[in-house]
């Protein structure tokens, strides 16, 4: 087994207290669900690669017991037994799997599944449990948990988030799963980043060099605990790279109140030399370091952009290595802002945000708006640990680029920017129709046209604002519940029509009829329904059309956006 080496031995010049590196890997199945090999076999080939192993088993195969034990209970025991104070540590746990998202939960005597519990109910199992938990692989194929819509109990509990993910090739972290990232810490999740195998064969450990780097006092199960439950964690693709983030003397993963002034500690080291270090933040990247050396030591001063803000470091090594550490947070006080987004509309924008009250007590908060030359004024009052969503919407905003800040109490809360345009076309992407190359060759043609787009990522939750909407049919292999409309987008998209707003259906090569779909189709068009052909096609009474027009709603069945282009054409 590798031999782990403190921090304070590589790196003299920080304070006395410090960590020790743990190299892990807390994602893996075995034979219990759909992987090879026992837990025992997994537990005892990844003592010579890792110096913590997790058996993360599927949960619905729990349902099949083991000679009528229960198989959490099994990888508990074996786990337990595995163990052994610095030197091994083996963790145990199960993996929820639902269409929007998989989960990890880690040290539980007890499980549940999709079967029996939703995405909101597993959130409420975790925190009734008290159960450490992970994000795994977030992104299109898996999901990612309704965009990462905030739960304020779960997120004392959720503190992982995978930013890297596979047994295969060195190349685990990807654009996806880091773009996942900054936004579940935009959305308000104090999550750190991972990076695991997620075996199915019996290659634990060794696989690949992806790890979860956890900093920790010692190799005991209570201090790997503990340190995760406090994000002392960072991704790394190099088995043994070492990286120290800090921020006014706390460690990565920590939350500073009401810092006003900020002092960064970065280091790393490896046998293998670095290229570059950026230091992240919601607000942009903040600064970049070009490095040629296998050390780097470096402090660096600035004051938080917003008040609430979180910062990470993202490391690039010679071989093109990525390393992302867990983020801290700077929060002024226990109510602040997050989730900041604009919406532009014609001649206007709505300014959309989540106002969190973190404490225990009700609050009164003043709160002010201002979009260019304009803003808004309002006293809000908050429950205690809550999420309040607020709208403010603003008329006759300049064409341009405009700034956007939201005061809370006085002081500056959250800063944007929009860009106002003339004309606006929305693209819904949140029903298994993201279709991304074909999107942005449209969305190419659109932009060169004048057109300001933007894709409805989220259930359409309100009446679309744009004058015309985009509506793909879903493609096959989809999860069911994601790709149907739900009765109130129903309605939204009814009264979106009834107000003169332009539906464009859109059927491609791999799309499907969901029923829900025809439901809308016969509140807007009489007699219409998509059938199922070699193609979808639009069936009015008798007739079926490939293409077809009536006063604002739209139908194409295409095989490239070139047709669809030359259909709509002068007609948006």
């Amino acid at each position: 087994m590798r031999k782990s080496l403190t921090i304070l031995f590589l790196f003299s010049c920080l304070a006395v207290f410090s960590y020790n590196f743990y190299f892990a890997n807390i994602h893996a199945h075995t034979n219990f669900s759909d992987g090879q090999g026992t837990p025992t076999q997994a537990y005892e080939y990844a003592k010579d690669y890792v110096d913590v192993q997790g058996v993360t088993d599927h949960a619905y195969y729990f349902r099949q017991t083991i000679n009528g034990m229960d198989k959490l209970l099994l990888t508990e025991s074996i786990a337990r037994q595995s163990t052994k104070d610095g030197e091994f540590v083996a963790l145990w746990g199960f993996e929820w799997t639902g269409g929007v998202g998989h989960i990890n939960v880690y040290g539980t005597r007890n499980w549940t599944d999709r079967n029996e519990s939703d995405l909101k109910n597993l959130y409420k199992w975790i925190v009734q449990n008290k159960a450490l938990a992970q994000f795994n692989h977030p992104g299109v194929t898996y999901g990612n948990f309704y965009d990462f819509d905030y739960d304020l109990e779960a997120d004392q509990y959720i503190n992982l988030i995978e930013v890297g993910n596979g047994n295969t090739t060195n190349r685990t972290i990807t654009k996806e799963m880091y773009l996942n990232y900054k936004l579940a810490l935009d959305k308000g999740w104090h999550v750190g980043a991972t990076a695991n195998q997620d075996n199915h064969r019996p290659n634990w450990g060794s696989a690949n060099d992806t790890r979860t780097v956890i900093l920790a006092d010692s190799l005991t199960y209570e201090s790997i605990m503990d340190a995760l439950k406090n994000r002392r964690v960072y991704a790394s693709e190099d088995k043994d790279a070492k990286v120290i983030f800090k921020c006014n003397d706390q460690w990565m993963g920590s939350i500073l109140k009401d810092a006003t002034q900020l002092l960064f500690e970065i280091q790393l080291q490896d046998d293998e030399p670095f290229y570059e270090v950026t230091l992240v933040s919601q607000s942009g990247d903040v600064k970049t370091w070009r490095i040629n050396s296998n050390e780097f030591k470096m402090q660096y001063t600035c004051e938080p952009s917003d008040g609430y803000e979180w910062y990470f470091l993202y490391v690039i090594q010679r071989d093109w290595d990525e390393i992302i550490t867990a983020p801290i947070w700077i929060q002024r006080g226990d109510v602040y802002v997050v989730n900041l987004r604009a919406n532009p509309q014609q001649n206007g924008v709505e300014v959309y945000f989540d106002l969190i009250n973190s404490s225990y007590e009700s609050t009164q908060c003043d709160l002010q708006v201002y979009v260019a030359n304009q803003s808004q004024t309002l006293q809000v009052s908050t429950d205690p640990r809550t999420k309040k969503e607020l709208r403010f919407s603003f008329k006759d905003i300049p064409v341009g680029v405009q700034n956007i800040t939201i005061t809370l109490n006085g002081h500056k809360a959250q800063t944007a920017l929009v860009e106002i345009k003339e004309n606006f076309i929305t693209i819904d992407q949140s029903h298994e129709n993201k279709y991304q190359d074909f999107w942005k060759s449209v969305e190419e043609y659109l932009k060169e046209n004048g057109f300001q787009v933007r894709y409805s990522s989220t259930y359409l939750k309100k009446v679309p604002i744009t004058p015309c909407l985009f509506l793909a049919l879903p493609k096959k292999g989809g999860f069911p519940e994601s790709m149907a409309l739900n009765d109130f987008e129903i309605d939204n998209l009814v009264l979106y029509y009834q107000s003169g707003g332009k539906i464009v259906f859109v059927a491609l090569p791999d799309s499907i009829v969901e029923e829900s779909y025809n439901r809308l189709l016969e509140k807007l068009l009489s007699g219409a329904k998509f059938v199922q052909k070699d193609r979808i096609l639009l069936q009015v009474n008798d007739l079926l059309f490939d293409r077809y027009i009536k006063d604002s709603i739209f139908f194409i069945s295409c095989e490239n956006p070139d047709e669809l282009l030359k259909f709509v054409g002068g007609r948006l």
